[in-house]
């Protein structure tokens, strides 16, 4: 239906043809500018409509600009489903390089290339060696917002950062508790909270930069260590059972990654001394398996005979390296 306050009356009209002959003649007739035949025209919608605003200054190259500005502009879309834009292959988040079998399936790139994978799952064709550059230009301007929204994230990335910002970057990823049974599931810094108050008689506390002693049992699992200071990352000492002893090591739970350094001394009572530095591993759960950076291995005979053993331990605040950890490096 159309508004009949904003068309214009018998009267406008005959204002605005009346205008329209007077500012004619005064311009010259046919052999007026391509200026002033703009200018006219929109004196004449501005009389007719002055709902219309408009811009005196403006030129022919401003409207080509805001021509182009529309079309290269955001679009506002919404995705139905967000399984079109997952892997056929492996149901993961699509990532560039994007390919694609002679059918059209898409598969990213970890199934094609890190694991070798020619064979498509949905139809049984060669993938593997043509690229869909068309959804990868999609995905390079796409952006979404991180889905640690809920936390309270407020970036938004592209379609093909996506993954990384969430694992990697994103300082609300949430972090599960990683002591038995609890099922709380928060921010680092949610995290340490909980744990102080709901689990501040499980943990052992520790300053950065400091040693401090922990006893271990042999068949134990892990310790929960919380620095005192610190409100954003909880740190765990693994200790999982091998065929030759026991591989402790040290990781943390955090939102984001923390390569921290850390020294494990362990001393027996035979005058034995077993020392590790390395690097901690960040997770956002607690994880049994020793850290892919480095474990310290204690033989059986190192625990007493109540199956315990005393550990020296150091973790190294932010920024921090140890002194003879910068002396090895300046051998090598």
């Amino acid at each position: 239906m159309i508004n009949s306050e904003l068309l214009p009356s018998a009267t406008e009209k005959s204002k605005c043809k009346g205008k329209n002959c007077e500012m004619s003649r005064s311009l010259g007739g046919e052999g007026e500018s391509t200026m002033n035949r703009k200018r006219l025209r929109r004196d004449c919608e501005s009389t007719i409509n002055p709902n219309v605003v408009i811009d005196e200054n403006s030129t022919d190259e401003d409207d080509n600009e805001q021509s182009a500005d529309v079309e290269n502009g955001p679009l506002a879309l919404i995705l139905d489903n967000r399984k079109v834009l997952h892997c056929s292959m492996c149901d993961g988040h699509l990532t560039v390089p994007i390919f694609q079998c002679e059918n059209g399936h898409l598969a990213c790139c970890f199934c094609c290339i890190t694991l070798k994978r020619k064979e498509c799952y949905s139809c049984q064709s060669t993938i593997g060696s043509s690229r869909c550059l068309a959804i990868e230009k999609i995905l390079e301007v796409v952006r979404v917002k991180c889905q640690n929204s809920i936390y309270g994230c407020k970036e938004t990335v592209t379609y093909s950062k996506m993954h990384d910002h969430q694992i990697y970057d994103c300082y609300y990823a949430s972090c599960s508790c990683p002591i038995s049974d609890c099922k709380f599931v928060g921010t680092s810094c949610h995290l340490y909270q909980h744990v102080s108050g709901e689990h501040n008689n499980s943990v052992v506390k520790f300053q950065y930069n400091n040693f401090f002693k922990i006893t271990v049992n042999i068949d134990g699992k892990f310790s929960v260590l919380q620095e005192e200071k610190n409100d954003d990352v909880l740190f765990i000492l693994n200790n999982s059972t091998g065929s030759l002893g026991n591989l402790v090591s040290v990781c943390c739970i955090a939102s984001v990654r923390k390569d921290l350094y850390y020294d494990i001394v362990a001393r027996c009572v035979t005058g034995t001394i077993l020392k590790i530095q390395s690097s901690t591993w960040s997770s956002k759960v607690r994880s049994d398996i020793p850290s892919p950076f480095g474990f310290l291995l204690v033989p059986p005979y190192m625990f007493n005979c109540n199956g315990q053993l005393e550990f020296e331990i150091c973790i190294w605040g932010p920024g921090e390296t140890p002194a003879d950890w910068l002396s090895a490096k300046q051998l090598k």
